[in-house]
This record gives C-alpha cells, sequence and structure tokens, in this order.
C-alpha cells in the first residue's frame, strides 16, 4: 500500500548521489539541447568545442548522461564554470545549457544563471 507519494527533482537524485557518495557532481541539464534538430545541434557542438572537454561534448552529444562526478568540489567548479557559460555569453538561448555543481553537503555551489543586477544597472 502506498502511503505517501513524494515528488522528487533531479537536484534531489544528485545532492543524495553526492552525500552518499562524498564527492560533488556537475550536473548538465540536455533537454533543451537534445530537442535541437540536428542543424542546431551541429552549432551549439561547435560552439562548445572551443571550450569543453572533448569527454564531456561526446557526452553531450549522446544525450543520455548529464553529470559528472568530481572528487573536490574546487575543481568540479572550476571545470563546470569554464565548461558552461551563462546565457549572456551564448550566440543565443539555444546554446545556453543550465548547469550546476553540488557538493558533498549536497548543496549547489555554483550554478551558470544569470548575475543578479545590482543596484546601480
Amino acid at each position: 500500500m502506498i502511503i505517501e507519494g513524494n515528488e522528487l527533482q533531479v537536484f534531489d537524485l544528485v545532492a543524495s548521489y553526492a552525500q552518499r557518495y562524498q564527492c560533488s557532481c556537475v550536473y548538465f541539464d540536455l533537454v533543451k539541447y537534445n530537442a535541437l534538430d540536428d542543424a542546431k545541434k551541429a552549432t551549439v557542438n561547435a560552439f562548445y568545442a572551443e571550450f569543453i572537454d572533448d569527454y564531456v561534448l561526446d557526452i553531450m552529444k549522446q544525450g543520455i548522461f548529464n553529470t559528472i562526478k568530481f572528487p573536490e568540489v574546487d575543481v568540479a567548479t572550476l571545470y563546470a564554470s569554464s565548461w558552461f557559460p551563462r546565457i549572456n555569453y551564448c550566440p543565443d538561448e539555444d546554446h545556453y545549457i543550465h548547469a550546476y555543481v553540488v557538493d558533498a553537503y549536497g548543496d549547489i555551489v555554483w550554478e551558470n544563471i544569470p548575475e543578479p543586477l545590482t543596484a546601480d544597472e
């Protein structure tokens, strides 16, 4: 008998994994990328090929796997921030891939969302 249903988000699963294995994870959302037609995917792949690791680009192209495990949060953050630019650094919205780093405590420590505007802007 079902007593209570729970709605788990991808973040919950990544956070649980990071806590369980005491590691950090880079998660990148490929839902929008997978929905692109082949021509647009080729354009996006060419854009990312300029700065992303070949292994990660191959993972993206497969469209299945979306998480990479790292032993240290600093290394995960360094790589994620160099691989996944914020939307304002992308040629268009189709080039943007939402990504974040989850540490061994299950907290998001970096995310490539736009910076909030300051009072001066």
